[in-house]
């Protein structure tokens, strides 16, 4: 019999605080769902829950889940069933908590849902939960190994790519400045520098951003530009000193000179 209250034991040992210890159950108990109902094929996995499995770094824990569908329609009659198809991992019951809301802003488009994931003794976790479609079919999706505390084994599932993760972090702080509010991102690009491969990167970058018309950015010299004012805001910089998005425990304008840096090297 699975007992959450012995694995959230377990992770809290680890050194992980409650909350973020019943996020990573729920992220896991989905992960491994998804590949025992035979769903891989038509999903890939993407945003924190890859950083924390890429940094293997309880520092860079979240608290929810993106997922893209890929070949797989994202209707709210196909969520539902995708749902009820997670539900193939004995004494633990997965279900949808409130109505599935539609997700619009800027190019995205996509469904949340929250879940709250029950074993056999009545202990409940949840998570919620983003998805959107995999659109970019030119970014393919590497397959990543997750391990998962829910019975320490390990599943199996496409996730976007180091690159492409970059790419994206990079294009959301371009587009939104110094007004952005995701502040972790800029560790995670940090991160990300010492482990991408550039010539994919490079390519990466030029599709999201140089060929997207609505970006200003055709070159890595005018990112660069765009990224200095950025980090010039005191107010910018004085939210990345923040304990819960700092996670790397570094000087914020050390990790902001190193991101500059990396960039004016990919430009040459």
């Amino acid at each position: 019999m699975i007992s959450f209250a012995e694995k959230i034991a377990a992770l809290e040992a680890e050194g992980y605080t409650n909350a973020p210890a019943r996020a990573k159950l729920a992220h896991d108990i989905v992960l491994k769902a998804m590949e025992t109902c035979g769903f891989a094929k038509n999903i890939t996995i993407k945003g924190g829950v890859v950083m924390s499995s890429i940094t293997g770094d309880i520092r860079r824990a979240t608290m929810d889940m993106d997922v893209d569908f890929v070949r797989y329609g994202l209707t709210d009659a196909n969520v539902d069933s995708w749902i009820q198809r997670l539900n193939c991992i004995d004494g633990i019951k997965i279900a949808r908590s409130g109505d599935i809301v539609d997700l619009r802003h800027q190019n995205y488009h996509g469904k949340r849902v929250y879940l709250d994931i029950t074993d056999s003794t009545g202990v409940v976790v949840s998570t919620k939960l983003d998805i959107g479609v995999h659109v970019h079919r030119q970014m393919a999706q590497k397959p990543m190994r997750f391990a998962i505390v829910l019975d320490d084994s390990s599943a199996m599932l496409p996730a976007n790519s180091k690159e492409q993760m970059f790419a994206e972090k990079l294009k959301s702080l371009l587009r939104l400045g110094a007004r952005s509010t995701r502040q972790k991102d800029v560790f995670d690009l940090c991160y990300l520098s010492d482990v991408v491969d550039r010539d994919m990167l490079r390519r990466f970058i030029a599709l999201l951003v140089f060929d997207d018309e609505d970006m200003r950015e055709k070159d890595f010299a005018s990112i660069r530009a765009r990224l200095r004012r950025i980090f010039s805001s005191p107010t910018f910089m004085q939210r990345l000193s923040g304990a819960r998005v700092n996670w790397m425990s570094e000087p914020p304008r050390q990790v902001v000179t190193k991101i500059l840096s990396f960039l004016d090297a990919m430009g040459n």
